[in-house]
C-alpha cells in the first residue's frame, strides 16, 4: 500500500495545502466576529460606566454571537482533526457516508464562493469499504472541484453514496455543465490516484452527474 503515496505527489500535498488555507481562512472569519462582538460588550461596559443603562437584547445578541461562534470553531477543528488522522493507516473500514460528508464540509467555503452548495445524501444502510482513506477523500475533493467549477451559481451539487452489486459507489450529482466541462476540466492527479486506488470514474452526461466506483464492499 506504501505505492499508494507514492502515486500521490504533488496532487497529496496540494489537497492537504487547500484544506488547511481554507480552514485557517474559516478561523480567521470566526475570530473577526468574536472581535466584533467584544468591541461591542466593551462599548456597553463603557457606557454604563458613564451611566448610561446597559441595554439587555444587544447584551444578549452578544453573548448568543459569542457561543454561536465558538460552535463553529469547535466543528471546524473537528473536521480538521479527522481530516488530519486520515493519514494514520494506509488501509482502514471507510465508511463512504461519514467521508464524504467530511469532505464536503471541508469543501464548503469552495462551493459557497461559487454560490452552490454541497448536500450529502446518507444512505439507508452505511456503506464501508477497506480503502486508503486520505486517497479517497482527496479524489472526492477533486471531483468536487471539477462539478463546482462545471455547476451554475445557485446549483446543488449532491454526494450519494451507494452499494450495488457489492460494489461502493459515490454519485456526485447536479453537475450542470459536464458536456461542457470534459474531458480537461477534471483537476490534474485524478488518474494517478484512481489508478492506485484501483477505482474507476464514469461520467453521465444525461444523469448530470459522475460516478467513483471505489471498490468492494465488506
Amino acid at each position: 500500500m506504501t505505492a499508494q503515496y507514492d502515486a500521490l505527489g504533488g496532487s497529496g500535498l496540494q489537497f492537504f495545502g487547500k484544506v488547511s488555507a481554507s480552514v485557517s481562512h474559516e478561523l480567521k472569519n470566526v475570530l473577526a466576529i468574536i472581535n466584533e462582538n467584544a468591541g461591542l460588550l466593551e462599548d456597553l461596559t463603557f457606557a454604563a460606566r458613564r451611566g448610561s443603562p446597559i441595554d439587555p437584547d444587544r447584551l444578549e445578541r452578544a453573548v448568543q454571537n459569542f457561543s454561536k461562534q465558538i460552535r463553529r470553531a469547535d466543528e471546524i477543528l473537528r473536521n480538521m482533526n479527522r481530516f488530519a488522522h486520515s493519514v494514520d493507516q494506509f488501509e482502514a473500514p471507510v465508511d463512504l457516508g461519514e467521508l464524504a460528508g467530511l469532505v464536503a464540509q471541508l469543501a464548503g467555503r469552495k462551493a459557497a464562493m461559487g454560490r452552490i452548495q454541497l448536500e450529502t445524501m446518507p444512505p439507508s444502510q452505511p456503506v464501508v469499504l477497506n480503502t486508503n482513506p486520505f486517497l479517497v477523500e482527496n479524489l472526492i475533493w477533486l471531483t468536487l472541484e471539477f462539478a463546482i467549477a462545471a455547476t451554475a451559481a445557485g446549483g446543488t451539487i449532491g454526494l450519494v453514496p451507494e452499494k450495488s452489486d457489492g460494489a461502493v459507489l459515490l454519485h456526485i450529482t447536479g453537475i450542470s455543465d459536464m458536456a461542457g466541462s470534459l474531458p480537461g476540466g477534471m483537476p490534474a492527479g485524478h488518474e494517478e490516484i484512481l489508478a492506485a486506488l484501483g477505482a474507476t470514474m464514469s461520467p453521465d452526461m444525461a444523469g448530470s452527474r459522475v460516478t467513483l466506483q471505489l471498490g468492494q464492499a465488506r
